[in-house]
């Protein structure tokens, strides 16, 4: 029984120092993503007003309507996020793509309405591997992740 608990601690400290790879960053971010747009979908029903995402390179951040303009909004868990590693993103808005470099903070491309419908969009997230993940959200919300591991 002794010699079982002494393998069960060196298996979970071998396992811990393992370093993260690049595909476990983009599932991670594709998941974070994920989670956070049917999050954002149910706050904007609950508190019944608009909301809004803007994808920024490298990250994105939150809004929500006020009095007619957007203001940041950064409430717990909706504070802006930053990609891990070396992941960069591209994103689609009803199949145009979308220059995040000289994306607009003051104007979000993708809208949550009070309604729990959504600019419908496509999310893809890159990693130096070449590995993708694709978020599609339709317009009522709906999430289709899609990972595809690319050659090493």
């Amino acid at each position: 029984m002794v010699v079982v608990v002494i393998a069960a601690i060196l298996m979970g400290a071998v396992t811990i120092s393992f370093p993260r790879t690049d595909e476990d960053l983009l599932k991670e971010d594709g998941d974070r993503f994920s989670a956070i747009i049917a999050l954002i979908q149910d706050e904007a029903i609950l508190q019944s007003r608009d909301m809004a995402m803007s994808v920024i390179d490298g990250g994105y951040e939150f809004y929500s309507r006020e009095d007619s303009a957007w203001s940041v909004y950064s409430e717990a868990p909706f504070v802006p996020r930053k990609l891990k590693g070396n992941n960069h993103a591209e994103l689609y808005v009803e199949g145009d793509s979308i220059k995040l470099k000289s994306a607009s903070k003051t104007k979000p491309q993708i809208v949550i309405y009070s309604s729990g419908e959504m600019t419908p969009f496509t999310y893809v997230i890159t990693n130096p591997k070449k590995s993708t993940v694709t978020i599609d959200v339709n317009a009522v919300g709906v999430i289709k992740k899609v990972l595809k591991v690319g050659d090493e």
